[in-house]
């Protein structure tokens, strides 16, 4: 048989291993996986001598849809994507309309069909008022819904009673809920407070958002989901070591519902950060202190932490810096597409972060908690052919030209990273190509929505 593709003479890695093999891709999915030695033969071959060969990554949560122009776009993000070798990513709900019944996800799915280079899963919401289209939305393959427990500027808070409502239905249909975990009351307090004395910049944000207000959030998160044990819960981008020690003690209890993600920016930032860069890494919740980011490192490496997430929430600089002198005003959310799989690399290589660790975190794991197993996350027979080659030694700064996402600005702007993508396939189609005069090299609409499978 001749592959459509062959990629030949990497290093393959899975989360169980890394080996020296070839990969063969036809009609868009992987055909065959072999180790070095076996001759598979392909209308088209890319060697991959020096490279590592990762199965595309996933990102879990992501903000491409806002629905507002100066933020971003689907097309704009999903070539930010193929940079960062992400070749599927899930859409939250905040979009405008919101995403929460199965006319406005026909209408997401409709909008972004031409739009995306890479594939798509997309978010409902369990948020009051409409906890009836829960079921709808998961038989048209939105699997995941999200929820806040604080207050949003262009999204529903969600009240505890909705959201223990909430993951009973879930438990019936399935899915997996995940949560914006922030104590609303202690926060709004803290800030009124902070503004009536008058302080202002990024420590009184750091101070108007303690780690005690996130962790109480997501315990009673993890209380409401003991009443629902069948319904899956993930805590979205958790900041603090506390939140990853009460899982662990909570699974250790027997509550093998829960799941949690971390950000690059809580595992490549601190708080001293935020000082000194300013408006561009005012994310929530915020940046820890750096020892709270060498504890986080802990659990990510122990296997506590199930996926790294880029919780890229981008804004136009008139949001960000040019409202640098009342940090109050500055709009929360940081780029981080493009930039989460050099920044989880770089820095995990420093704390002895393996291979294997790093396509469990990103790819394997996010295919299992969302509904894309069997699909996506994996290099092996019957996958789609999502893979992306990286040079694992080359040294580069990142630079805001490199950036391909709306918004050309990043936290991480200026800072030196080991290990660069170099090509990413999607089905088996070159997407990037960093000798590329463009870098993206496939047309937009190429990317699919990826209906999410789950079970009760």
């Amino acid at each position: 048989m001749v592959f459509d593709l062959v990629i030949t003479n990497g290093t393959i890695v899975t989360g169980s291993g890394v080996f020296k093999g070839s990969v063969a891709i036809s009609d868009g999915t992987v055909a065959a996986v072999a180790a070095a030695g076996t001759e598979l033969p392909g209308k088209s071959t890319v060697d991959a001598e020096g490279l590592m060969v990762l199965p595309g990554l996933i990102d879990a949560h992501s903000h491409a849809g806002h629905g507002d122009p100066d933020r971003e776009n689907f097309t704009a993000y999903s070539r930010a994507c193929a940079a960062g070798g992400i070749t599927t990513f899930i859409d939250m709900p905040l979009s405008n309309p919101s995403t929460l019944t199965p006319e406005t996800l026909r209408e997401k799915i409709t909008s972004s069909g031409s739009a995306s280079h890479v594939d798509y899963a997309l978010y409902g919401g369990v948020v009051p008022g409409y906890l009836h289209h829960v079921e709808s939305m998961v038989k048209e393959g939105a699997g995941a819904f999200k929820s806040f427990t604080c207050r949003c500027s262009n999204y529903p808070m969600t009240d505890d009673g909705t959201l223990l409502e909430g993951m009973t239905i879930l438990e019936k249909t399935g899915g997996i809920l995940s949560v914006h975990a922030e104590n609303d009351t202690l926060i709004q307090n803290l800030t009124d407070r902070l503004v009536a004395e008058g302080k202002n910049g990024p420590r009184a944000f750091l101070d108007s958002h303690p780690p005690y207000s996130e962790l109480e959030a997501v315990q009673r998160v993890f209380f409401l989901a003991k009443q629902a044990p069948r319904c899956r819960v993930h805590i979205a981008h958790m900041s603090i070591p506390e939140g990853m020690e009460l899982l662990r003690r909570c699974r250790g209890e027997g509550m093998d519902n829960l799941s949690a993600e971390t950000c690059p920016q809580y595992l490549g930032m601190s708080e001293d950060d935020l000082e000194a860069i300013g408006a561009l890494a005012k994310c929530d919740p915020p940046v820890r202190t750096a020892e709270a980011v060498e504890r986080l490192w802990g659990y990510l490496l122990d296997g506590t932490v199930d996926i790294v997430a880029s919780d890229h929430s981008p804004h136009p600089f008139s949001r960000k810096t040019e409202r640098e002198a009342d940090f109050w005003t500055v709009a929360e959310g940081c780029t981080g597409i493009q930039t989460m799989l050099p920044v989880v690399l770089t820095e995990g290589r420093k704390r002895g972060l393996s291979w294997e660790r790093l396509v469990q975190l990103m790819a394997e794991r996010p295919a299992d908690l969302f509904g894309l197993r069997g699909r996506k996350g994996r290099i092996a027979p019957g996958h789609d052919g999502d893979i992306v080659l990286l040079d694992p030694e080359r040294e580069w700064v990142l630079e805001a030209g490199d950036l391909q996402h709306l918004v050309k600005q990043s936290p991480f702007t200026g800072r030196t990273f080991r290990g660069r993508v170099v090509k990413t396939f999607v089905r088996g189609e070159l997407v990037y190509d960093d000798g590329a005069p463009d870098k993206i090299v496939n047309r937009p609409g190429y990317g699919r929505y990826c209906p999410m499978e789950v079970r009760p």
